[in-house]
C-alpha cells in the first residue's frame, strides 16, 4: 500500500510542471472547480475527485419487508390452530340415556359418566374362579354407543364425537391380580344327531349308522392364579380346540334309490362258508361282523370273505356289553379285535357292529379313537329265538324302504333256519327292485353323509383325542 501511495503522489506531483510547459493547454484538473468536501490531504498529494478512473454516488438501502410478512404468518397460524382447537372442542349435542345433552366434543365418556351421576351398580372385585371378594370395588358401568355394548375398558376414555346415543349399564366385575399361563386345550366330543333320525318308521332311534366326521385337535386356553386368593381358574381361549365329531342318522339313499345291506353277526363259523356260497348264487354282497376270539380258527374265513367282496366289521373281542366296560377293557374289546382283523382282511377295519346295539357317548369317548363308524340296524331277524323259517323272513321283508339294514347271524349258534330263510329274503328285496350293497356302500350312496373321515383309516398320529363330552347339539 505505501509503494501505490508513492506512485500516486509522484503521478500527480508532476501535473503542475507539466502544466507549465503547455500553458496554453489547459489540464481537465483545473478545468472543473475544486470539491468544496476535498481534504487537505487529499489536496496535499494531489488528489482530486475526477483523477479517480470512475466514483458513483452512494445508493440508499431498502429496507426489508420480511419481517412483517414473518409476523402476519405467524399470526394467522395462531388464529388457525386457535380456530381448529375451538372447533374441535366445541360443544356437540348427544343422547344419554333417552335424554338430550350438550357436552364438549372429545370429552370422555367417564366425564360424562361423572357429570350425569347415572344410577347404575357397580361391580364387584372377585376371584379368579368367580368368587366376590369385595362388593361395588369393580369397574363402575358398562355402556351401549349407538346400539354396541362396550366394556369399561373399552369406553370410559374414549372421546365423544357428537350425536352418540348412550345407554349406561351396570359395572362389571373386576378379577384379583392375578397371574397368567397358557396351556393345552383338549378337544372334547361332540355327538350331534342328524335331524330326521328315527323318523319314517326307523327301528332304531339312535340312528342307523354312527360315524366319525372330524377329528380332535388340541387348543390354547389361559390358566389364571389369582394372587390374592390363591385359586386357579380359567381365562380366554388363546386357540380353539378343534372337537371330534360323531353323527348319528338314519341312511336316505339319494333320489331314494332301492339299496339295502344285509348283515350277519358272531361269526365266523362254519356256516359262514354257506352264507357266501348263497350270497355268490344270488349276486348279493354283505357286511360280516366278526369276534376276535374266533379269528384263532376262523381268520382265513374272513380272509376269503374279504375276497369274495363283502365287508368285515368288527363285533368286539368277546361279544361283552360295551357301556360296561371301562377303558382298559375297551382298549382289548375294540384295539386287539381291530388288529386281529386287518391280519386277515388286509386293511384296517374302522367299522364295528356293538354287541346288543349297545353303545353311547361314553363308550365313543372310552374308544380313544379305536372305531370310526357304527353299524346298527332297521329290520332285527329275531333269529338267534329261533322263531322259525317263514318268521324269519317275514321279520327281514315287511316295511321294505331304501337304505334299509338287516340283522342275522352266521354264529353264536344252530343257524339252519337262516340258511333256509336267507335266499328267500334275498328274492323278496330283488323282487321289489332292491340291489344288496356293503353297509359302508349303503352309507356312501348317502350324499348327506360324509365318509371322508372313515375312509382315510384310523385316527391320525397327530389328532388329539377329547377327555370330556360336550353338550349334545342337533346339526
Amino acid at each position: 500500500m505505501a509503494k501505490r501511495n508513492k506512485h500516486y503522489g509522484a503521478h500527480f506531483a508532476q501535473q503542475p510542471s507539466s502544466a507549465k510547459e503547455n500553458p496554453s493547454k489547459e489540464s481537465p484538473a483545473k478545468s472543473a472547480p475544486a470539491s468544496s468536501t476535498q481534504s487537505d490531504a487529499q489536496k496535499q498529494v494531489g488528489f482530486t475527485p475526477q483523477s479517480l478512473p470512475h466514483q458513483h454516488a452512494p445508493m440508499r438501502r431498502k429496507r426489508s419487508k420480511a419481517p412483517i410478512v414473518i409476523i402476519l404468518l405467524v399470526l394467522l397460524a395462531g388464529l388457525g390452530a386457535g380456530g381448529f382447537v375451538f372447533w374441535q372442542h366445541r360443544p356437540v349435542s348427544i343422547t344419554v340415556d333417552g335424554q338430550q345433552r350438550t357436552v364438549m366434543r372429545r370429552s370422555t365418556y367417564g366425564q360424562l359418566f361423572a357429570n350425569e351421576s347415572v344410577s347404575v351398580t357397580p361391580g364387584n372385585l372377585v376371584s379368579v374362579t368367580g368368587n366376590v371378594l369385595e362388593e361395588g370395588k369393580g369397574n363402575a358401568y358398562t355402556a351401549t354407543v349407538n346400539g354396541a355394548p362396550l366394556s369399561f375398558d373399552e369406553v370410559n376414555n374414549a372421546p365423544i364425537w357428537g350425536g352418540e346415543k348412550i345407554e349406561f349399564g351396570n359395572g362389571d366385575d373386576v378379577l384379583e391380580p392375578h397371574t397368567s399361563e397358557v396351556v393345552d386345550l383338549p378337544p372334547k366330543l361332540e355327538y350331534r344327531v342328524a335331524p330326521g333320525t328315527g323318523e319314517k318308521g326307523y327301528m332304531v332311534q339312535q340312528g342307523t349308522v354312527q360315524y366319525v366326521t372330524q377329528w380332535g385337535k388340541t387348543g390354547k386356553q389361559e390358566v389364571l392364579h389369582g394372587q390374592t386368593t390363591g385359586e386357579t381358574g380359567q381365562g380366554k381361549v388363546v386357540e380353539e380346540a378343534q372337537n371330534v365329531v360323531v353323527v348319528a342318522q338314519d341312511i336316505h339313499p339319494d333320489d331314494d334309490k332301492k339299496l339295502v345291506a344285509i348283515t350277519f353277526d358272531d361269526g365266523p363259523s362254519y356256516y359262514t362258508f354257506d352264507y357266501l356260497r348263497i350270497l355268490s348264487e344270488n349276486d348279493a354282497k354283505a357286511s360280516f361282523c366278526a369276534i376276535g376270539e374266533q379269528l384263532a380258527d376262523g381268520g382265513p374265513v374272513v380272509a376269503q370273505t374279504h375276497e369274495a367282496g363283502h365287508q368285515i366289521l368288527s363285533h368286539s373281542w368277546s361279544h361283552q356289553q360295551l357301556t360296561t366296560l371301562d377303558e382298559q377293557q375297551l382298549a382289548h374289546e375294540l384295539g386287539d379285535t381291530a388288529a386281529e382283523l386287518e391280519k386277515w382282511a388286509g386293511s384296517p377295519v374302522r367299522f364295528i357292529r356293538p354287541p346288543y346295539g349297545d353303545i353311547d357317548e361314553q363308550v365313543w369317548l372310552k374308544s380313544h379313537g379305536a372305531m370310526s363308524a357304527s353299524v346298527f340296524w332297521t329290520h332285527d331277524s329275531l333269529d338267534w329265538e329261533k322263531p322259525g323259517v317263514d318268521a324269519i323272513v317275514d321279520n327281514c321283508t315287511k316295511f321294505m324302504k331304501p337304505g334299509s339294514v338287516i340283522l342275522m347271524h352266521d354264529g353264536g349258534g344252530d343257524r339252519s333256519q337262516d340258511l333256509e330263510a336267507l335266499p328267500r329274503i334275498i328274492k323278496a328285496w330283488k323282487d321289489a327292485g332292491y340291489t344288496f350293497v356293503t353297509v359302508e356302500e349303503l352309507m356312501a350312496s348317502d350324499s348327506s353323509i360324509d365318509l371322508s373321515v372313515v375312509k382315510a383309516g384310523p385316527m391320525p398320529a397327530d389328532a388329539a383325542w377329547p377327555t370330556e363330552v360336550a353338550p349334545a347339539s342337533n346339526n
